[in-house]
């Protein structure tokens, strides 16, 4: 087998290595978390976003092939989202963790309402799939009791929700520039989608262009720091003993391990604390 392989398949052991170390940690943390079923709210929550977050990393590691700049930034975008909305709503659960269940019960209420607009009487797949998005609403909460609220469902922008849970640098060198990819915002599409034509007669103007880019285990890095940032700050609120090491130091000592040399050496790392 050639080097090349050998170094490939490292690789992927490698992330498999780590996919299971962070399913672990979740698993753990979920155990061990004592439940108040009149407080059922804040466990949803707020272990719903928790294995949201475990979830994207791992689809992310497992995926080599989005390892760039066109896709991977999508998925960090929703693991920074997620991020600050769990240290969000850690630091009052109670309130917040309902805030948060209602409105996305409130927005699929929206939907259905909008799908039955446009839906023919005799569609029967359209009309079946209303039937089951309803009957999901109401198991938990009747739809006519489900207000629709179109604005923020926080009452904050994510700025400022960032700002009072502490995350002022994951929002400033993370969740904005990831921002621009998401919404295809033209500092991202002229870097990634266009190259500056050849012929000086054109002033050098950009051209469409399907570009190939690298691959760059970074960005699986960069979504090991998000995962370690929100089980840190579960952690933190419910002071849980944890045996299962913290992905973003097994991460590092595990790449240094396989390739003998600091991870900065490999890896194209800013220290923006993201």
């Amino acid at each position: 087998m050639s080097q090349e392989n050998n170094g490939i398949e490292s690789l992927l052991i490698f992330m498999d290595e780590y996919c299971s170390l962070i399913v672990e940690g979740f698993r753990e943390r979920w155990s061990k978390w004592e439940i108040e079923i009149y407080d059922s709210e804040i466990y949803e929550a707020i272990g719903g976003l928790l294995s949201r977050q475990v979830t994207l990393s791992m689809n992310l590691a497992s995926a080599p092939q989005i390892w760039n700049g066109h896709v991977a930034p999508l998925i960090l975008r929703a693991m920074t989202d997620a991020h600050i909305t769990l240290a969000w709503i850690l630091l009052e659960p109670t309130e917040r963790a309902k805030k948060y269940i209602l409105y996305g019960l409130g927005q699929e209420k929206l939907y259905i309402e909008n799908l039955k607009s446009e839906v023919i009487e005799d569609d029967k797949r359209a009309n079946l799939m209303i039937e089951v998005r309803e009957s999901w609403l109401n198991s938990q909460r009747a739809d006519f009791l489900t207000e629709v609220n179109v604005g923020n469902w926080a009452g904050l922008n994510t700025r400022q929700m960032a700002d009072e849970a502490d995350c002022q640098g994951l929002y400033k060198f993370a969740y904005t520039p990831f921002s621009g990819v998401a919404h295809n915002m033209w500092h991202h599409v002229s870097r990634y989608n266009l190259v500056p034509c050849i012929n000086p007669l054109h002033k050098y103007h950009r051209v469409a262009d399907i570009l190939d880019v690298p691959s760059d285990p970074d960005y699986v890095y960069r979504s090991a720091k998000y995962v370690d940032r929100s089980f840190e700050a579960f952690d933190k609120k419910y002071n849980i003993p944890i045996s299962t090491p913290m992905p973003h130091q097994w991460f590092v000592e595990q790449f240094e391990k396989i390739n003998k040399k600091p991870i900065k050496d490999n890896l194209e790392i800013i220290d923006t604390g993201t």
